[in-house]
């Protein structure tokens, strides 16, 4: 059993969660519950790993990710065991993150000035690659109901004819609402985009984070038959709170795709190797991380509970999107009839840092929503569920 219900203490070691939460929020005393980042320690083997890479006390130019064998296949074993998705070494690629994979990408199947779809609410860095990348984003609004989040494909194929879009960032799963896309609806989507010839950049970074219950699908798996326009994204980032080692991988069947993002990655002198810490704490997270993860998510099903539980009973109004993945709870406030700045200053007395509507794309007057991460012990949890309250009653 893993205890994570420990409380480690983060201030002074160079977190951006705890200690840049100083530069975004004005109250000294603010708690952060903002970033995707978790309080938690991870599995002791890939901490040892990482020290028994320190110990060679040489660090000279790893191999290149696709000559090393222990990581490509420790990917291809978890993916298989995972998902039952066969992939081959061909079709990876390597990045120190998401987000600069995304953005190598884009720039490989579109062209400036060509419209990006995305589904809004949406993770911000998407807006932000789009714009550096001189492209334009097109909101496709994902539907609201009493039971959660729902895909508007209606709109989703009149926005790309309407636009002429060319790529479709889809989010697998979704952040922020939490939502599992299921097959029949990521298969429709690829429908559409088939008939109108759209890449689908699909980021999975969520994909091992599935609460009890549900059941995450690669899209490029179940529908290989648009595969060579499917990239999908993926890293141990998140499901490991390994953030700080900069790791992620890319699948595709389109060896041009794979070709086009080499070139523009070395005329924009990124790198191609990856570091040594990042790759073995792949490799030891994939080969031993299994049952850490299990009881991870099974800790962050109980906080969203005790979070659904505890707003029930103390701030009523507020609208709780169903948690089906991600450690990341998806508030409504709209009931408070305030503006976003009201909101962000009651939220910032009570010492609460979270993260507000704009930052996810929603700028509709007296729409307000709060993205809270729930990754942390169980007392800083009520700890700032308490300020929460403070906030909002």
């Amino acid at each position: 059993m893993y205890d994570f219900d420990q409380v480690v203490n983060r201030k002074n070691t160079n977190s951006v969660k705890w200690m840049g939460a100083k530069d975004r929020y004005k109250n000294p005393d603010v708690l952060p519950m903002w970033v995707a980042d978790m309080d938690f320690v991870p599995p002791k083997e890939i901490v040892e790993a990482l020290k028994t890479t320190a110990e060679t006390e040489i660090f000279g130019y790893p191999l290149p990710p696709l000559q090393n064998e222990e990581l490509t296949k420790s990917i291809q074993t978890w993916l298989k065991r995972r998902n039952e998705w066969k992939i081959s070494k061909e079709n990876l690629g390597f990045a120190d993150g998401v987000i600069p994979a995304l953005s190598l990408a884009l720039k490989a199947v579109t062209n400036e000035n060509d419209s990006v779809i995305l589904q809004t609410p949406f993770y911000g860095h998407f807006k932000i690659l789009i714009d550096d990348a001189h492209r334009k984003l097109v909101n496709n609004f994902l539907h609201e109901d009493e039971f959660g989040y729902e895909l508007d494909f209606d709109d989703f194929e009149q926005q790309i004819i309407d636009n002429n879009v060319k790529a479709f960032i889809l989010c697998n799963p979704h952040n922020p609402t939490g939502r599992v896309w299921s097959e029949n609806e990521l298969i429709q989507l690829a429908k559409i985009c088939q008939k109108h010839d759209v890449y689908i950049l699909s980021d999975d970074i969520h994909s091992d984070l599935i609460m009890p219950g549900y059941n995450y699908q690669p899209l490029a798996k179940i529908y290989p038959e648009y595969s060579d326009h499917i990239i999908t994204f993926k890293s141990v980032s998140k499901t490991f709170n390994l953030a700080g080692l900069q790791i992620a991988y890319y699948i595709t069947t389109n060896q041009d795709i794979l070709e086009k993002m080499n070139t523009i990655r070395a005329e924009s002198f990124q790198p191609e190797l990856l570091n040594s810490f990042a790759t073995s704490s792949l490799v030891a997270a994939y080969t031993f991380g299994e049952r850490w993860l299990e009881e991870l998510i099974s800790y962050i099903e109980k906080n969203y509970n005790y979070l659904c539980s505890f707003l029930k009973e103390e701030l009523p109004k507020a609208r709780v999107a169903n948690l089906e993945a991600t450690y990341l709870s998806w508030i409504d406030v709209s009931y408070l009839n305030i503006n976003e700045e009201e909101l962000q200053q009651k939220l910032d007395d009570a010492g609460i840092g979270v993260e507000t509507s704009s930052e996810f794309g929603i700028t509709t007057p007296k729409r307000l929503f709060i993205r809270i991460n729930i990754a942390t012990s169980r007392d800083t949890l009520e700890l700032g569920l308490t300020r929460l309250k403070t906030a909002l009653s």
